[in-house]
């Protein structure tokens, strides 16, 4: 198949299925700015660092983390409401990475293809529009769809369900430890595109 150097899809693949944040976009700058200017209402700095060490967590296990290291007291639910309505206005610091964008084009039409993403159905949809990709994919699902997060393999499970494909017979491309374990959980041959591509919080 025509595919980009060094990634290897197995010729009986019926589908692809890709994370979102980190492999499909680079969105680190515009959830980073959007977390940070809303948790600044709840009297906390976020510093770009400590989210650039938890790349690819959902929001609940962000916001724990943040409460075991630092010791405070964070409302999950409000803060989810303010940032999914803040997160449009940010959308326009996501960036597309070459990689994945390109082999996700390169495919449609020959494999199925979905997106997995630990993220809210209405900002992955933002995300994938704004870059231009969104049409591409026959379904996006979302932590809404599902019981539990990554590193769990449901999120994957449910991508294959939708695309009636056995897990063993979709390739999937991930950014994070968590992501990779449930796509491996799963049952799914995965790619880690970390060695191919990382962004870069000291421009954030």
């Amino acid at each position: 198949m025509d595919t980009p150097p060094l990634i290897d899809i197995a010729p009986d693949a019926e589908a692809l299925v890709f994370d979102c944040d980190g492999t499909l976009a680079d969105t680190f700058a515009a959830h980073f700015r959007c977390f940070r200017d809303v948790m600044r209402a709840f009297d906390y700095e976020f510093e770009a660092e400590f989210y650039a060490a938890r790349l690819g967590l959902s929001r609940t296990l962000l916001l724990k983390s943040i409460q075991e290291t630092h010791g405070v007291t964070l409302d999950d639910a409000e803060i989810a409401r303010l940032t999914i309505e803040a997160f449009p206005g940010y959308v326009s610091a996501v960036t597309p990475i070459a990689l994945t964008c390109d082999l996700a084009r390169r495919h449609h039409g020959r494999l199925k293809m979905a997106v997995a993403s630990a993220g809210t159905g209405r900002i992955v949809r933002a995300i994938l529009d704004s870059i231009g990709v969104l049409p591409l994919f026959d379904a996006v699902v979302t932590i809404e769809d599902v019981n539990r997060g990554k590193p769990h393999p449901d999120i994957y499970l449910a991508a294959a369900d939708r695309l009636k494909v056995a897990p063993a017979r979709a390739h999937a491309f991930e950014d994070s430890d968590e992501g990779v374990e449930a796509a491996r959980s799963a049952g799914m041959p995965v790619t880690d595109i970390r060695p191919y591509y990382r962004t870069d919080p000291t421009l954030w």
